[in-house]
């Protein structure tokens, strides 16, 4: 074959001083990027399982152990797929007299041809497809090849060879070559393809950006001067400069993986890479990002958005928003290359100035106003809240205001506590109040609207399909919740405005991950919830910005009032942009009527329909703050911008703000604070790089809009700070009707020394705690000091580790946070009395490995030994954790599996309470955990009618846990060192699948739970005192059964 017309360079040379070192730094990296696959493959796996059932499976010949990715992820790597597809699909599919050829540039695994032929055979047919990769790479993707007959059974004339080219066959190709040498790729590809008489596709998918920037232009250079090419890069963008936490995050990411991203430092922007590809020799070039692919009729039809959201609940747009912001997909064509729309939704001439235009959009007119920021740093663990809602609120003395932020995500899990500001200069505190009173459960994405007096709180959901009727009322002069009416169906991502003192306005929202509700509700305290009927309505959204024009005074007795809605997610999640006025008449009736009026030429409409955005009045002008956008990043410019209305005019400015540190403003929450907006919470799963959290709230201090103030009047008592967090004041749950004042009688385990197996196997029939007394559980008691331990396992082992706030850690309150310390600075901390404890994971996969200490700690692990009396034990262990604390106590449990608890060093203290008890202790349904502290209310009311006892440990002393006992630790000593042996002791029933800490329910208690629900939801349409009757005898005739 003729090599003359393929285009040569030579590879860079290294300097001749260091040449080993640099090598060998090299490699270093090489593996690394080679490494970037194995997670890619994996996500891809995950998502040809989920969304692809019907279609073969190509990516788990070369996935063995498939994991479920989260649905940010999925669809992430969806749209990856996706985009890809199309481009080669197109290539595929258009008329060309020359042999098609389609090479994958850093293919990794990836099963692009194989799924080509299976998917579009006819449009395959006589294409070759070629994989380029290290050679490393592409031996091990050989002999997946060679070895599965699913994969080599759709390829004729198969040769193997030693060289270069790896492996061909009539319709497909392995190269093994390193794409910085141009030579020897130009040399390799003349070897197999007839240049001149092929049209080439390039596909590089996150590949050769981890080549350092010159070799990566030079290699698509080289491909430009080939006689008919095309190029196409799905890759990274850095939209809106490196201090945007999302790109901040990403590029960190890969910073720590060592896998720099070489081209987007130097070309971040769709501009730039336009640029790029035209200066370096392609004629033809057209770039989009994902979020506006996404977004795009063509590349998705509203069919195919929603079989997406069947295959699993989705609620994460605007973290996909910043995913598809920071991608982009480009195509570049040759001169003699016939062009067509990549996608069909990237215009077909896209030009320089068109680029610029429609992603450098030119900013709207910026507000004269020139507000003070303030930032304020959260205590340590506490603050971090998003998708939460805040509230004006009252101070202790009702002498001064003070702002409550409710429920929200928290750091692991959602809560239901509430985190107060105030401009006061106290210290942080934890309380935990007691009593009576109820307060609204845990959830995300409600809404509270504040009405004066009182605030409504309005829905909210725990998962995307798991949304609630509740609504509450929070009386501010009393500091209590009343539960009010629920709503004629579940609802989040909705949007509530005051209309007045008495009534509120709310709009369309999510009722599931499926459904959007269509109909506008108006309440008030005396007839609850009444339906809009509506005129000209908007599509079905949820998410969108949604306000009253003007609320009114006390005393305004009039029915109608104006207001916007704008932008939002449509029931076939794409995002809406359009901008609509809205009338409510008659809404102190029964029969309300809201009328819309679209404004098709809205100006900077991209500033004001957004989703997830927050909306603030302050003196009859609107602050529209945070969210995303359609089709592209929003600038810190833009974040922020006032909306004025009057009776004439409509106009848009914004408000740019020189925040320090700079805040990502998803998931934030706004509200106003005499001249302030008081912004606070906040976060995102920056896709698969990590989470960004805001690492405190910032004070916006806007002067008076009749008149400025001047800097001596902006006083730094203004800035509002955490000052509290308040915990939820949901009651223990009881069925006792009435509430004993006697005494507990705290009886101790029972301490014995056995000496066979048949002793200990009529513990385990007696299901009662015993201490076993100078049982040989190997040299570990002498020998494991800290110093030992350090030299064993290493000062610089990492571990994960428990850091209290408080010495009670409560798991439903999370007042601890998960931290990865090196082992000996964990070690010398808690020797130093800091709150630590350390529960030890699988060193090898934590998400799917049960711990064991002879596998993750194999340089002690000899040194412990179950004694042969316990045989059962070792025969049937589930996981044997290492258990190193400070003075810091586990909160109140259960285990699903019988244990042995094996004390090394320290000693500890354990209050165990029988199954029996579980009524009385605060475990709520489905939960293993209680946020009783045992320790502090042991004597109180509050335990009447348990039946605790009290295990004393020494080093040596090995405490039999029978399954399902309730128990609480505290050490009594600096440090305590144990082993925690788990065994199963039923022969069937536990949970099915992964059970990584040995407490998932069993599988009969879970299908009972949802045997349970079906039962209510039958129930569902009767009157309540129905309702409640035939529940309470279904629930008489179960006790009867216990």
């Amino acid at each position: 074959m003729p090599s003359a017309s393929l285009p040569m360079m030579k590879p860079a040379r290294e300097p001749e001083t260091g040449r080993s070192a640099a090598k060998s730094k090299s490699q270093l990296q090489d593996d690394s990027i080679m490494g970037t696959n194995n997670s890619s493959i994996v996500s891809k796996r995950s998502v040809e399982r989920l969304y692809f059932p019907d279609e073969a499976h190509f990516f788990r010949y070369f996935v063995k152990k498939p994991q479920r990715r989260s649905p940010l992820i999925n669809r992430g790597y969806w749209v990856r797929m996706k985009a890809i597809d199309q481009v080669v699909r197109q290539f595929l599919e258009q008329d060309s007299p020359k042999q098609k050829v389609v090479v994958n540039l850093g293919c990794g695994y990836d099963p692009l041809p194989w799924q080509c032929l299976e998917r579009y055979p006819a449009a395959s047919n006589g294409t070759k497809f070629i994989d380029i990769d290290y050679r490393d790479l592409m031996l091990k993707k050989r002999t997946v090849v060679q070895s599965t007959n699913e994969l080599n059974s759709m390829l004729t004339g198969a040769k193997v060879s030693e060289n270069d080219v790896l492996f061909t066959s009539d319709q497909y190709i392995q190269l093994g070559c390193d794409l910085r040498d141009l030579q020897a790729l130009g040399r390799v590809l003349a070897s197999v393809i007839d240049i001149e008489n092929c049209t080439i596709l390039f596909t590089a998918e996150v590949s050769i950006t981890y080549m350092n920037v010159e070799a990566s232009d030079a290699l698509i250079h080289w491909a430009s001067r080939l006689t008919e090419a095309r190029f196409c890069v799905l890759e990274q963008l850095i939209p809106d400069g490196e201090d945007h936490p999302f790109s901040r995050t990403m590029m960190a990411h890969f910073g720590k993986l060592r896998t720099v991203l070489g081209a987007v430092q130097k070309y971040p922007t769709e501009k730039a890479q336009f640029s790029r590809f035209t200066g370096l020799g392609w004629p033809k070039v057209q770039v989009c990002n994902l979020w506006k692919l996404w977004n795009s009729p063509t590349f998705a039809t509203p069919e195919e958005r929603t079989a997406l959201d069947q295959v699993e609940p989705f609620d994460e747009w605007e973290e996909f928003a910043l995913f598809g912001c920071h991608y982009f997909l480009l195509v570049a064509d040759s001169a003699n290359m016939a062009t067509r729309a990549v996608a069909s939704s990237i215009s077909e001439s896209q030009r320089s100035n068109n680029l610029e235009k429609s992603t450098d959009s030119t900013l709207p007119a910026r507000s004269g106003l020139q507000p003070e920021l303030i930032f304020s740093e959260y205590p340590k663990n506490h603050g971090y809240k998003r998708f939460a809602a805040s509230m004006p609120v009252k101070g202790p003395d009702h002498s001064r205001d003070m702002i409550g932020v409710f429920a929200g995500m928290g750091l692991n899990t959602r809560t239901d506590s509430m985190d107060k500001y105030s401009v006061d200069e106290i210290d942080f505190q934890v309380l935990n109040p007691r009593g009576p009173a109820v307060t609204p459960s845990s959830r995300m994405c409600h809404t509270i609207t504040d009405m004066g007096d009182t605030s409504l709180l309005v829905g909210g959901r725990t998962s995307p399909d798991n949304a609630s009727r509740e609504c509450w009322l929070y009386h501010k002069w009393l500091s209590t919740w009343e539960r009010l009416d629920d709503l004629p169906w579940p609802l989040y991502r909705h949007q509530a405005t005051r209309l007045n003192s008495e009534y509120v306005l709310v709009s369309t929202g999510r009722i599931d991950s499926r459904t959007v509700s269509t109909d506008f509700l108006v309440w008030n305290r005396r007839k609850g919830w009444v339906r809009c009927s509506s005129e000209n309505p908007p599509r079905p959204s949820y998410g969108a910005v949604f306000f009253s024009n003007k609320i009114a005074d006390v005393g305004d007795n009039s029915s109608s009032r104006r207001g916007f809605l704008a932008g939002g997610m449509s029931t076939s999640s794409s995002f809406l942009d359009d901008v609509w006025q809205w009338k409510l008449n008659e809404f102190n009736t029964q029969a309300p009527t809201i009328h819309f009026t679209r404004l098709p030429s809205f100006e900077d409409k991209h500033l004001v329909a957004r989703f997830g955005a927050n909306v603030v009045c302050i003196q009859d002008k609107f602050y529209i703050i945070g969210g995303v956008i359609k089709d592209r990043i929003m600038k810190l410019a833009e974040e922020v911008c006032v909306l004025s209305i009057n009776s004439t005019s409509i106009s848009v400015e914004s408000i740019p703000l020189g925040f320090t540190p700079r805040p990502l403003l998803i998931g934030s929450t706004t509200v106003a604070f005499g001249q302030s907006l008081v912004i606070t919470g906040g976060s995102a799963v920056c896709f698969s790089f990590g989470t960004f959290w805001n690492k405190g709230s910032y004070t916006v201090l806007l002067p008076s809009l009749e008149k400025a103030k001047s800097q001596e009047e902006v006083r730094p008592s203004e800035v509002l700070r955490l000052i509290q967090t308040v915990a939820a004041e949901t009651p223990c749950k009881t069925t006792e009707s009435r509430i004993s004042t006697e005494s507990v009688t705290l009886n101790s385990v029972p301490r014995v020394q056995i000496g066979s197996a048949l002793e200990f196997s009529r513990m385990l029939e007696s299901s009662t705690p015993v201490i076993i007394e100078k049982a040989d559980i190997g040299p570990c008691t002498a020998k494991w000091t800290t110093d030992y331990l350090k030299e064993k396992i290493g000062t610089e082992r990492e571990v994960i580790v428990h850091e209290a706030s408080t010495e009670h850690m409560n798991f439903k309150s999370k007042n601890f946070s998960y931290v990865t310390k090196w082992f000996g600075d964990f070690l010398d901390q808690i020797q130093q009395g800091q709150m630590l404890y350390l529960r030890s994971l699988s060193a090898e996969k934590p998400s799917e490995k049960a711990a064991d200490i002879s596998r993750d700690f194999p340089s002690i692990a000899a040194d412990f030994v179950l004694p042969p009396e316990l045989a059962v034990v070792t025969e049937n262990t589930h996981s044997s954790p290492l258990r190193i604390s400070g003075p810091v106590n586990m909160w109140l449990h259960y285990d699903v599996m019988a244990n042995v608890y094996c004390q090394i060093k320290g000693s500890k203290r354990l209050l165990l309470f029988p199954p029996t008890d579980v009524k009385h202790l605060g475990f709520e349904p489905g939960s293993s955990s209680s946020q009783l502290n045992v320790f502090q209310e042991l004597h109180s009311p509050r335990l009447a009618g348990t039946h605790p006892q009290e295990a004393l440990l020494q080093p040596g002393d090995v405490l039999f846990l029978p399954s399902l006992w309730l128990h609480a630790a505290s050490p009594t000593s600096g440090v305590s060192i144990a082993v925690n042996v788990f065994f199963r002791n039923l022969s069937a029933g536990y949970a099915a699948g992964k059970d990584v800490y040995g407490n998932r329910d069993l599988q009969a208690y879970e299908k009972g739970r949802i045997d349970i629900a079906k039962i209510v939801k039958s129930f569902e349409n009767l009157p309540k005192d129905v309702r409640g009757f035939y529940l309470q005898r279904l629930l008489d005739e179960l006790r009867d059964n216990i």
